[in-house]
């Protein structure tokens, strides 16, 4: 697919986000009413509509593209590619009055080989974006991964596994090393705006258990075109994961090193170019 084909669609994904961002904020957001999907996830009648918005939006334009959604499943129309799209990530912030939900807008080519990543928060009017080979940007300025080298100074996102209890101990493990080696340790409650975060040099490292695809698809080309580190947390390195790691450069040998120990998976060559995605 030709660099032309990624900035039709990058276009139009960035101006579906923004128009859900839109109908979001417009909306009366005072007491909304939600149900809960599961622990530490809620669903508003927001979701659905952001969702149904950006699918429309889309494929309006590109008609044969399919369109996988967080909460309504896989749509196919044809052979176009796939979208995948959380029509609202972080919304226990939503429901909470707390910032930082964001819409996370990806497409791929091949399957689990996203090419276009957009995350829109719109509290803060950020539209991040990135293409393939066209590098990574927030409202319209370039953006690059910081280049903090030294642990001591790193600030690391990290936060609990809150639906999948079995894993609270590994993570308590991870937090312990975080706090002891780290300079911070931070939650913003959307994983799709911690790994902008990342790209944009905010902070240096992201950690979560148990994210589904839809949570990272859009950031891991963020990333990447910033010209960070998207691994797994473990010794693999095939998508999608589920396990994710992601890093500044500088830091991603210490990262996997320790953590990798830390969940005992010593044996494996954490420095190897095949073990990590950069740009």
């Amino acid at each position: 697919m030709t660099v032309s084909c990624f900035e039709d669609r990058l276009k139009i994904a960035c101006g579906a986000a923004k128009m859900a961002g839109e109908m979001i904020l417009a909306s009366n957001l005072t007491d909304i009413a939600f149900l809960v999907k599961g622990k530490s996830d809620v669903v508003t009648h927001l979701d659905t509509a952001s969702e149904r918005l950006i699918r429309d939006i889309i494929h309006h334009s590109f008609p044969l593209d399919n369109f996988l959604g967080e909460e309504e499943g896989l749509i196919e129309y044809g052979n176009g590619g796939t979208w995948i799209v959380d029509p609202i990530d972080g919304t226990n912030n939503l429901v909470h009055g707390i910032p930082g939900y964001t819409i996370s807008i990806a497409y791929e080519a091949q399957d689990s080989h996203p090419v276009i990543g957009v995350v829109f928060s719109p509290q803060s009017n950020e539209l991040f974006y990135a293409a393939q080979g066209c590098g990574a940007f927030l409202n319209s300025k370039a953006i690059h991964i910081s280049s903090v080298a030294s642990i001591a100074d790193a600030v690391s996102i990290a936060p609990p596994p809150l639906r999948v209890p079995s894993l609270i101990p590994s993570h308590l493990k991870i937090y312990e090393l975080l706090c002891r080696e780290g300079g911070d340790v931070r939650d913003f409650g959307s994983a799709a705006l911690h790994l902008c975060y990342v790209a944009m040099g905010r902070v240096e490292a992201f950690v979560e258990f148990k994210l589904k695809y839809h949570d990272y698809a859009a950031g891991k080309v963020l990333v990447e075109e910033a010209g960070g580190c998207f691994s797994s947390l473990h010794c693999v390195d095939h998508m999608p994961y589920q396990d994710i790691l992601v890093t500044n450069k500088a830091l991603f040998p210490w990262y996997t090193r320790f953590i990798r120990n830390l969940l005992g998976e010593q044996a494996c060559n954490d420095e190897s170019e095949s073990s990590f995605h950069s740009s």
